[in-house]
């Protein structure tokens, strides 16, 4: 008797813990821009060749190019954001990115 009084407890503390959980919707931004992959982990910086960090994105999560391109010689850097934090906007090296 005791150990299906415990069982039944223990399904209910499950169902209840398991109906807490509210599904968040997935946030994005209202920028324009194309979507492109990353090729390596990425620092996002302030600026290009900036040392201010805003954030690291990772490997193969999304980035969205808002269009803006910085370039000098053969150092090109893409204006946007990635997956992992839409509001905020940076520059990541282009080659890292496949856009």
């Amino acid at each position: 008797m005791k150990r299906r009084l415990l069982h039944a407890l223990t399904a209910m503390t499950v169902v209840i813990t398991g109906t807490g959980v509210v599904a968040t919707p997935a946030s994005a931004s209202d920028a324009w821009g194309i979507v492109c992959n990353l090729r390596e982990n990425t620092w996002l910086r302030a600026a290009p060749q900036s040392g201010f960090v805003l954030r690291t994105l990772t490997a193969g999560r999304g980035f969205r190019w808002h269009g803006q391109v910085w370039a000098i010689d053969a150092d090109s850097w893409v204006y946007g954001h990635g997956a992992e934090d839409p509001s905020l906007d940076g520059w990541v090296p282009a080659r890292n990115t496949t856009c």
